[in-house]
């Protein structure tokens, strides 16, 4: 069988919610040089904006943007405005805010690891859906915006045989449909037999544009980190189809391929 499992990795495999905002904070309070106060208030946020976030380097600014404005929803709509307005006002560079964060992450993973693997959650049957990809010879790659080694630490950590996966994470400096592209080249394999498992309707959107990918299976995890408004866009005309946890852990993935 020379069909391709392409998986995105946060907010598909895993909830790393609380790592987010642990990270996010240490990050915020490293570079501004000061402490989150209202700590129930920034989760609060904080989960709410999560779905306009496109990378992770993003996150920290979360807690910038909320000494700025404090209507949630303004944030949410003009998310864009904002990061560039923190970015210019500050005189800082995404990459400075990027490295640092992994900096943090790395820290705990070296002095805290169990502390900072507990922050994150497997959505339910995940892992189990995982081992039956493995198990039936799907060839699978996650491809996320994420560090691949975190990925993959955290995958270890639920048991599964990594070296039957390729992780390409944001060191691999590409979009996601641009490593679509490659994997259809490299695998020799038609767009049709690659499905892709995302919660960021966007970057399906991307994938969607693209000629040489036309025939992509595309599916919005409906579990993830998008909203309600994002879901009832996907209709039952659209090429991106919508995609339940049940389905996703239960179903036959012949039919996703069909």
């Amino acid at each position: 069988m020379n069909r391709i499992i392409a998986l995105d990795f946060d907010g598909v495999i895993c909830d790393g919610m609380a790592e987010y905002f642990h990270s996010s904070r240490l990050t915020y309070e490293i570079i501004w040089e000061k402490k989150l106060e209202d700590l129930a208030y920034s989760q609060e946020v904080f989960q709410y904006l999560r779905p306009t976030i496109e990378t992770g380097w993003e996150m920290p600014l979360i807690f910038r943007a909320m000494d700025m404005e404090k209507n949630k929803i303004k944030l949410f709509n003009q998310w864009s405005y904002f990061v560039d307005e923190i970015l210019k006002k500050d005189c800082l560079m995404k990459e400075l805010i990027a490295q640092q964060l992994d900096k943090v992450r790395e820290n705990d993973i070296n002095n805290n690891l169990d502390k900072w693997l507990n922050l994150h959650r497997f959505y339910p049957h995940i892992i189990d859906r995982i081992k039956d990809f493995i198990n039936e010879t799907y060839k699978i790659y996650i491809i996320t915006t994420k560090e691949g080694k975190f990925a993959k630490q955290i995958l270890i950590n639920g048991g599964i045989n990594v070296d039957k996966i390729i992780f390409w994470g944001k060191e691999q400096k590409r979009k996601k449909y641009e490593s679509l592209q490659l994997i259809v080249n490299q695998e020799n394999v038609k767009p049709t037999d690659i499905c892709f498992i995302e919660d960021r309707l966007e970057a399906l959107e991307r994938v969607n544009q693209q000629e040489d990918l036309v025939g992509v299976k595309l599916f919005l995890a409906s579990w993830g980190y998008n909203t309600e408004e994002t879901r009832a866009s996907v209709t039952s005309k659209s090429s991106i189809k919508l995609l339940s946890l049940t389905d996703f852990t239960k179903g036959d993935m012949v039919n996703l391929f069909s």
